[in-house]
């Protein structure tokens, strides 16, 4: 079905001065902390109030909750920070209705993503345009979940590494095969394309450094958390330790000989025991979207640098200086599994 059957909206949203509070919670609890905001600081805030869940972020307590309010200009009020909210793009959906049945509406949105093999985010955004309490049936909840912008990442960094021609040669088709209402066929018959000509033009580490700036955003928050355990102790066996206690999301990393060794865990644990071939074990481990249906099309290996952008951000901004990754399994290599080299660089005692 296309957006407008669905009645879902593709929006670029602008960069936005707001002013917020964070909390760890349940989605239930935002129109309580939102009264409670307006309570002080109704006369100095804008509308519409806007919830900001970090799904990145996972901890004791529930959900990293951002709750935002436009603002015109920088202002000091207690307990209120501010900050700009970047520009993003999102698929947008109108819930009408109770707070309670707004899964229906986000399973809508996750699965046009899903169907069309777009990568989102880690974010979900709530503007509560309208709220009632009393009367649910009128409110309107907007939901946005956030598109992982890969190819405009791929554009830039082409740019960056090769110029700006061999950028328009290799990331011709984009506007017929990648778009918003591209089938997932279709993009990956683009991207199979883009790395074939990405493995003619450039060199070994070129297609690390292009590829690897295209990876999924990792949690800054969990960076910044690692990276003062790191400078506090200067110890990298104290990170690893708390790294151990999240295996969900840093996969018992292992160190010998100045590097990390990590091999990724499936993305659906469930699915991969239920699988009952190769290829649907395969599609379950896998974390992409953009390739875990299309593991038998050619695309070339070259193209799991892009995952290892995602180890690249954690352990360079863990330590504040360049790290070298290699591939050693890959799925789209014929593995059963990915598993990577993390090398670090020689770190003073």
């Amino acid at each position: 079905m296309s957006l407008q059957d669905l009645e879902i909206k593709y929006k670029e949203i602008e960069k936005e001065l707001i002013g917020y509070i964070n909390f760890r919670g349940e989605v239930k609890e935002i129109p309580s902390k939102i009264e409670d905001v307006y309570r002080y600081y109704k006369d100095f805030l804008l509308s519409p109030p806007i919830a900001i869940i970090d799904y990145g972020v996972y901890s004791e307590g529930g959900k990293d909750i951002d709750l935002c309010f436009p603002i015109k200009e920088s202002i000091e009020l207690d307990n209120i920070n501010t900050k700009y909210l970047e520009e993003v793009e999102v698929l947008s959906k109108i819930h009408y209705g109770s707070l309670e049945s707004i899964d229906e509406s986000f399973q809508q949105l996750s699965t046009y993503f899903k169907l069309h093999g777009i990568p989102g985010t880690e974010w979900l955004r709530l503007v509560f345009h309208q709220y009632d309490k009393k009367y649910p049936e009128n409110n309107e909840i907007e939901i946005q979940k956030g598109i992982h912008p890969w190819d405009k990442r791929l554009s830039y960094s082409l740019d960056r590494v090769l110029g700006e021609k061999a950028r328009k040669e290799i990331m011709k088709d984009r506007e017929q095969l990648f778009t918003i209402e591209s089938s997932n066929d279709k993009r990956t018959q683009w991207i199979k394309s883009v790395i074939l000509r990405i493995d003619r033009a450039a060199k070994e580490y070129e297609k690390y450094d292009i590829l690897s700036f295209c990876a999924h955003n990792f949690s800054q928050k969990r960076i910044d958390s690692l990276k003062s355990i790191y400078k506090e102790i200067g110890d990298l066996d104290d990170v690893l330790k708390e790294m151990h206690k999240d295996y969900a999301w840093y996969e018992d990393p292992v160190i010998k000989d100045n590097v990390i060794y990590v091999t990724k865990i499936p993305y659906n644990p469930e699915g991969v025991e239920k699988a009952q071939t190769l290829e649907e074990k395969k599609a379950n481990y896998c974390h992409c979207p953009l390739v875990r249906n299309h593991f038998n099309e050619g695309i070339s290996p070259t193209f799991c640098n892009c995952s290892a952008g995602w180890y690249r951000q954690l352990w360079e901004g863990i330590l504040g200086r360049p790290v070298r990754i290699e591939i050693l399994k890959s799925l789209i290599k014929g593995d059963k599994n990915c598993k990577f080299a993390i090398y670090l660089p020689v770190l003073s005692p």
